[in-house]
């Protein structure tokens, strides 16, 4: 049962949902600036903002006694402090009557000349919607200009895959499409653990050994995999929980991975044997990238920096017909260093945007693709989904090769953010470098 503190939602966990809250809050401003296309093009750019789960726009953290702002104040403070979002969308699902009713308060205390429709085909001039079915959000995506879209998925324990699906169906049509975002948060370790209401999921598939309320759990599993039921094969065992964890985000990442070519998992601990996970989806290399660079910039997590000088020597040892004059380097090499450096998990095909830079003409990147799946730097892999028709072939980072040839170590797991290992105060994060400008993130 959801409990409030005047209109915020009260929570525990300052190391949680505090910590959530405000790099969210940080991260959307970067988002939108990035994406609306910057100060120096004068944000020429539509971009919409969309909180599947808006709660009240305030949140109250019962171990500090402190509200703050909630994902959804956030992006309400950026659409009415920033006087360059007049082309930003913000729109706020909140089904709850009680969260909704608070969430009007909320506007009306913080934000008292902000103006909203709860009819999103209204003319609004501020750009502001409130709803209160999530199924509303479908005719949106269809008849609605919402140009580069941020969606989040923020419930209070998981979002049915079906309701993930529908909206990756309207949004993305075409093969890894770009414009569209997902952050997905997902409770990962309370599926084992248990929290309030929500009993551990059962240590073995033998349906008739598991209790009712076990029985709820398995639902509500089947509920966040959808119809693919082989999670049922890796989760429902005795093997320690962390590896389960370990599992149940790789499972969860792949179902992502049919709608998004990158998929990064970014653990949050807010409590000892507790984690959490912001799942970033993008099918856009530098969004994805500048996300990782967010999130590691402010942990103990290392930069990931292998050296160019040493493996371009090794390459051309390897592939001598590949050298070339002064500081020229062929585009097998250029594209090799892209996917090792930017591409998170190492899988590329030719239609990634930072690999047809490098290569504009399609023939010349396949070709140049094929070469390195013929060395060995590449392996063909099977799509996560058949989603579209026409869609080229996917590859993967051979890094047990790469590490073995090019002495090259692949980079770290992520270690989760908690006030442990916290660099240093998340109301310190910039998105701009003392220049003012976008570029460190790059």
């Amino acid at each position: 049962m959801l409990k409030f503190h005047d209109d915020a939602i009260e929570l525990s966990g300052e190391t949680g949902t505090k910590l959530k809250s405000e790099i969210i809050g940080k991260y959307y401003p970067l988002w939108w600036e990035i994406t609306s296309g910057g100060m120096y093009r004068k944000y020429p750019y539509t971009t919409t903002i969309i909180e599947m789960n808006a709660g009240t726009g305030e949140d109250y953290i019962a171990d500090s006694n402190e509200t703050i702002l909630g994902s959804s104040g956030h992006a309400l403070n950026l659409k009415s402090t920033n006087p360059n979002t007049e082309k930003l969308n913000v729109i706020l699902v909140e089904e709850d009557p009680q969260c909704y009713t608070h969430l009007l308060n909320v506007i009306k205390r913080n934000w008292p000349n902000l103006t909203y429709s709860k009819n999103p085909f209204e003319n609004n001039e501020e750009d502001v919607f409130l709803l209160r079915n999530r199924s509303e959000i479908f005719d949106i995506v269809e008849q609605l200009r919402l140009g580069n879209s941020l969606f989040f998925f923020d419930p209070l324990l998981y979002t049915p895959w079906s309701e993930i699906n529908k909206v990756a169906r309207k949004r993305i049509t075409d093969y890894y499409q770009t414009r569209t975002e997902f952050i997905v948060f997902l409770f990962t370790s309370d599926w084992f653990s248990g929290r309030g209401d929500l009993t551990p999921l059962p240590q073995t598939s033998q349906k008739e050994s598991w209790g009712s309320e076990e029985v709820e759990t398995v639902a509500k599993a089947q509920d966040l995999f959808g119809y693919d039921k082989s999670w049922m094969d890796h989760l429902l065992n005795s093997k320690p929980n962390e590896d389960k964890i370990e599992k149940m985000v790789s499972l969860y990442r792949n179902l992502l991975h049919g709608w998004f070519r990158y998929v990064l998992p970014m653990p949050f601990e807010p409590k000892v044997n507790q984690i959490y996970h912001l799942f970033m989806c993008s099918n856009y290399e530098v969004g994805i990238n500048i996300t990782q660079k967010f999130y590691t910039k402010y942990t103990r997590n290392p930069p990931f920096s292998p050296n160019n000088k040493t493996a371009y020597s090794k390459f051309v040892g390897l592939h001598p017909e590949k050298k070339m004059r002064g500081s020229a380097r062929s585009d097998e090499w250029k594209i090799l260093w892209e996917i090792i450096r930017k591409h998170d998990e190492g899988i590329c095909d030719n239609a990634c945007m930072d690999l047809i830079d490098i290569q504009l003409d399609g023939i010349f990147l396949q070709e140049s693709l094929d070469w390195l799946w013929t060395k060995k730097y590449l392996k063909e892999i099977e799509h996560f989904s058949h989603n579209w028709d026409n869609i080229p072939l996917l590859y993967q980072l051979d890094w047990d090769y790469v590490e073995e040839t090019l002495g090259i170590t692949r980079p770290l797991k992520l270690m989760p953010l908690s006030k442990y290992n916290l660099k240093d105060s998340v109301s310190q994060l910039q998105p701009h470098d003392k220049k003012g400008t976008l570029e460190e993130w790059f």
